[in-house]
């Protein structure tokens, strides 16, 4: 039987609407600091079989989030999934010096647009890539023998696995990217909820909302 338990990452600087900085480097606020210890704490009395991995994406939010679990562990080896990240649409170099209310209005232009191939620089993916990474990282868990598995993500990557998984990867439905998105902003995980994807993908259920033992 193979567990994996997706997490999306505590508070960030981001959702905070505290500061603007490469999508990488957004850090977890003090906030979310608390939010993962919690998060450990929970996780800790609620897996209750052997951890074999514990995954973490590139972007610095996910691995801030993981560490206090992390200093839980034992002899649990960490790999880094590079395309496990957020998606990534919206240029650095574009959005730097704006105020967070012309960042979300730019955001909602691009969603409005609704052009699957767009691509703001070589920094950024189009929507169409978005969705080919997502696919990629679902391979490489479907090649992960059975056991349990923890991995830190981001909230409109786990949208956009939720998407792929109820429409069975139909082409034409994935690529609608105004559903996509009022659906994504229906169902995006708060920060530090935990999902269980079981087996080869059969189902993904949620298993802690924000709160719990807060």
């Amino acid at each position: 039987m193979k567990k994996i338990y997706l997490i999306r990452h505590a508070q960030s600087e981001s959702n905070a609407g505290k500061c603007i900085r490469p999508n990488a480097d957004i850090n977890i606020t003090k906030l979310g600091q608390g939010q993962a210890q919690t998060l450990s704490h929970w996780l800790g009395h609620h897996i209750d079989t052997p951890i074999d991995k514990v995954f973490v994406s590139p972007y610095v939010r996910t691995q801030q989030t993981a560490q206090p679990f992390l200093t839980t562990l034992s002899d649990v080896p960490v790999e880094m999934i590079e395309p496990l990240h957020e998606f990534n649409y919206l240029a650095y170099d574009h959005i730097k010096d704006m105020s967070f209310s012309k960042l979300v209005k730019v955001s909602d232009e691009y969603w409005q647009r609704a052009d699957k191939h767009f691509q703001a620089n070589d920094s950024t993916e189009s929507y169409v890539q978005f969705v080919g990474r997502v696919r990629q990282t679902r391979q490489i868990f479907a090649d992960l023998p059975d056991g349990t598995y923890v991995a830190f993500g981001h909230g409109m990557w786990l949208g956009m696995l939720m998407w792929q998984l109820l429409h069975h990867d139909n082409e034409h439905r994935l690529m609608n990217m105004h559903a996509f998105r009022q659906f994504e902003l229906l169902v995006r995980p708060k920060n530090c909820e935990v999902y269980l994807l079981t087996g080869d993908e059969l189902a993904i259920t949620k298993v802690r909302a924000r709160g719990d033992e807060d």
